[in-house]
C-alpha cells in the first residue's frame, strides 16, 4: 500500500484513533512517536504537530511537557468519543431485530445558530437520520434516547420536537426511503469496500505483510470501515436492495477478519511506538 492513498484525511484525524489503542486507560502517548507513526503514513512531521497543536487548543488532547519531551493523551469528552465510535463499529450490521418503529424529528434551527444546525444535521445522519423535507428528519429505528442526548449536548431545547412511530397505510415507504437515502450510492460503497479488502480475508495475506505494511493496512482498513459506518442509515435489511442487503454481510464478514488477522500486529505497533502498554 502505497502512503498516498489518504488523500483529504488529515494527520490530525488519525490522532484519537492511534492514541485510542490504550483506552479505557487515558495514558500520555509520545509525540515524538506520534509524527515517526504518522511519517509512516506519508504525513510531513509538521502537518502532524500542527494537528496535535489544533488538538490541544479545542480540548480533545491533554498535554504534558518533560523536559524537551513532550506527551499527550486523550481529553475526557474525546474519550468518551472514541469509544462510543468503536462501539458503533462493533455492532454495525449485526441486526437485533426491528420493531417496525420510525423516529422522526422537525426542527427549526434559526439563521443565527448555522453552526448549531450544521451540528445537528451531521449528527442526525451519523445516528442513520434521512431529510425528508427541509426541517424534518427520519430514521427507521427507534431513537429517542440518542436524539434527546442530542438535543441535550446542543442546547437545542425548544427547536426540536421528537416522535416515535409507524408510517400510516397511505405513505409510500419505497418512495420515502428513496427520498431521504441514496440506495444506489450504499450498494456501490459495499461493493468497492468488499473488492478493496477481499484479499485481507486470506490469512497467508496478511502474513505476507511486512509490520509497516500491516500497519497502513490497518489505518485503510479502520478509516474506510469506519467512513462506511458513519455514512450508512443501517437501514433494516427489508428495505434493502436484494445486492445491498448481500453486500453488507460481506462487507461485514470482511472487516472482522480482516481487522481480527491485523489488529494484534498494528496495535502493538503503535503503542511500542507511543510507549505505552
Amino acid at each position: 500500500m502505497a502512503a498516498g492513498e489518504f488523500p483529504g484525511v488529515s494527520a490530525q484525524s488519525w490522532v484519537p484513533l492511534l492514541i485510542g489503542t490504550a483506552l479505557p486507560a487515558r495514558p500520555f502517548a509520545s509525540g515524538a512517536g506520534l509524527v515517526d507513526l504518522l511519517a509512516t503514513a506519508g504525513y510531513a512531521a509538521g502537518a502532524t504537530r500542527v494537528g496535535l497543536s489544533r488538538l490541544c487548543a479545542d480540548g480533545s488532547l491533554e498535554r504534558r511537557r518533560d523536559g524537551r519531551q513532550t506527551s499527550y493523551r486523550l481529553g475526557r469528552q474525546m474519550a468518551e468519543t472514541v469509544t462510543s465510535v468503536g462501539g458503533r463499529v462493533e455492532s454495525f450490521g449485526r441486526s437485533v431485530g426491528w420493531d417496525g418503529s420510525w423516529t422522526i424529528v422537525l426542527a427549526s434551527v434559526p439563521d443565527e445558530l448555522r453552526s448549531t444546525r450544521r451540528r445537528m444535521k451531521s449528527a442526525l445522519a451519523y445516528l442513520g437520520f434521512g431529510r425528508l423535507r427541509e426541517t424534518t428528519w427520519v430514521a427507521a429505528r427507534a431513537c429517542e434516547d440518542e436524539v434527546k442526548d442530542l438535543v441535550e449536548s446542543l442546547d437545542l431545547a425548544g427547536l426540536v420536537d421528537v416522535f416515535v412511530g409507524r408510517p400510516s397505510a397511505l405513505a409510500d415507504v419505497d418512495a420515502i426511503l428513496h427520498r431521504c437515502w441514496d440506495l444506489g450510492s450504499l450498494t456501490q460503497r459495499y461493493s468497492a469496500f468488499v473488492a478493496r479488502f477481499a484479499p485481507l480475508r486470506a490469512a497467508g495475506s496478511r502474513d505476507a505483510l511486512t509490520p509497516p505494511e500491516a500497519l497502513l493496512w490497518w489505518m485503510r482498513l479502520t478509516h474506510d470501515y469506519r467512513e462506511l459506518v458513519y455514512r450508512d442509515p443501517e437501514l433494516p435489511p427489508e428495505f434493502l436492495p436484494a445486492e445491498a442487503r448481500a453486500l453488507r454481510e460481506q462487507v461485514v464478514d470482511t472487516y472482522a477478519t480482516a481487522h481480527g488477522g491485523l489488529d494484534g500486529r498494528a496495535t502493538a505497533q503503535v503503542r511500542h511506538a507511543l510507549g505505552i502498554a
